[in-house]
């Protein structure tokens, strides 16, 4: 019974989270500015904070009153929503822009700028959101730093990196394509040292600024999504974020599947021997390598975009 529960109210709070996030982004772009494009920024980095916050106060939360008492946290949590409830219930929406007939949707998808901004914004919540799923366990297994020092240290670090990169744009930021390029090409090589690095140190270090460099990935794509095709609305925005969710699901259960098939096969017992590390650390190691392919698909991605919109000036 307790775990239907968990399960239902799982399903709903992802459910009404998923709309927030689909409508939220949108409705940030209606409302007058004078840089709407730091507006956006500034829109995601609250959710960076918003993430340390959670980590830092459920440790100290857990580590004090016990895992057993994990539902009073859970409680409080709910005042979140509650809270959010009561202000947007107090708040008056913006007009946005919706086509006024499914034909004009259909028009719209057959947009390739739009795509090609989708699949980045893909690859960006797989870049994400790989390196926040897995850096706790990453840096517990394959570092060999005990769990809550992951935690705070891994995916808490990680998060304030990601706050920080997305606050320092919407403070200084100015072309978003050129930051995008820059984010992409840091993420792997973040990626790339996490996964090698012989020292932990390094290792940790690499994890916590995956979070700096895939900062704008999320929120870059929307801002060059809005920059080059005018034309998107709600249901641009919604499909972005839907895009989004998509990679920051399937990238980090692709690397769960990558991560258990190499720690159990021949080859990689017997080559995590030669290393003198456990089958699990290899397999870690190679999900965390193999990780590399969301960020440089980014770079693909984004240079084939530069080039589309330098022939296609006016395509919204």
């Amino acid at each position: 019974v307790a775990y239907l529960g968990i399960a239902i109210g799982t399903v709903i709070f992802s459910a009404a989270s998923g709309l927030a996030e689909v409508l939220i982004s949108p409705v940030i772009a209606a409302i007058p500015s004078d840089d709407p494009d730091r507006e956006m920024s500034k829109l995601h980095s609250i959710y960076a904070w918003g993430v340390v916050f959670v980590i830092v106060f459920s440790t100290v939360f857990l580590l004090l009153c016990g895992g057993k008492n994990w539902h009073f946290l859970a409680l409080i949590f709910a005042a979140v929503p509650l809270t959010s409830a009561f202000l947007f219930a107090g708040s008056k929406i913006p007009e946005m822009e919706t086509p006024e007939k499914a034909s004009g949707v259909v028009k719209f998808l057959k947009n390739k700028a739009f795509w090609a901004c989708f699949f980045m914004i893909f690859l960006g919540g797989a870049a994400e959101c790989t390196m926040a799923q897995w850096s706790s366990g990453y840096i517990e297994k394959a570092l060999g730093i005990p769990k809550v020092w992951g935690d705070l240290f891994g995916v808490a670090i990680f998060s304030l990196m990601l706050g920080l990169g997305r606050t320092l744009y919407a403070k200084f930021g100015k072309n978003v394509s050129k930051v995008l390029l820059m984010c992409a090409i840091g993420a792997t090589l973040c990626y790339f040292v996490a996964a090698v690095s012989p020292l932990p140190i390094v290792g940790l270090i690499a994890c916590a600024f995956t979070g700096f460099c895939t900062s704008m990935l999320w929120p870059g794509t929307l801002i060059y999504m809005e920059e080059k095709i005018p034309s998107a609305g709600v249901v641009a925005y919604a499909l972005m974020a839907a895009g989004g969710d998509l990679g920051a699901s399937i990238a980090p259960e692709l690397i769960g599947v990558v991560t258990d098939t190499v720690a159990a096969s021949g080859w990689g017992i017997s080559f995590s021997q030669t290393l003198a590390i456990s089958p699990e650390q290899l397999g870690m190691k190679v999900g965390m390598l193999i990780s590399m392919i969301f960020p440089i698909l980014g770079v693909a991605v984004l240079l084939y975009m530069k080039k589309y919109f330098k022939k296609n000036e006016n395509i919204g």
